[in-house]
């Protein structure tokens, strides 16, 4: 089973950034981040595991705990970022219409699934 350590390198280098890249975001320097990739350093605090998996789009349970998938998050985030295109030009009005209609499906939804878990 992979370390923390190895999973960071494998999502450095699939999502293509350097180090100096991935630094620069987190606000630390190079050398911190070659720390966390050879296991010299142990750990990494909770506010840069939160920056370094925001900036490579992964979550921070596959990171640390190998659970998941390398791109769980940037399948959300892709969802998200086209809502937010989809909602950016909307007026007030408009948004208060879709986040109603949102909230029903939700609602919907989860009644389907209680009703499909009763028939079981």
């Amino acid at each position: 089973m992979k370390t923390w350590h190895e999973r960071l390198k494998d999502a450095i280098e699939a999502r293509a950034v350097t180090k100096l890249a991935l630094a620069k975001h987190v606000g630390i320097k190079a050398p911190s981040v070659s720390a966390w990739l050879s296991a010299k350093s142990k750990t990494m605090s909770a506010e840069h595991a939160i920056a370094v998996c925001a900036f490579l789009g992964i979550t921070q349970e596959w990171l640390f705990l190998g659970k998941g998938s390398i791109d769980e998050v940037k399948k959300d985030s892709h969802k998200r970022k086209v809502l937010s295109q989809l909602t950016s030009d909307l007026p007030e009005f408009a948004m208060d219409e879709a986040i109603r209609r949102i909230t029903d499906i939700k609602e919907f939804v989860e009644t389907v699934k209680k009703n499909t878990a009763a028939d079981q």
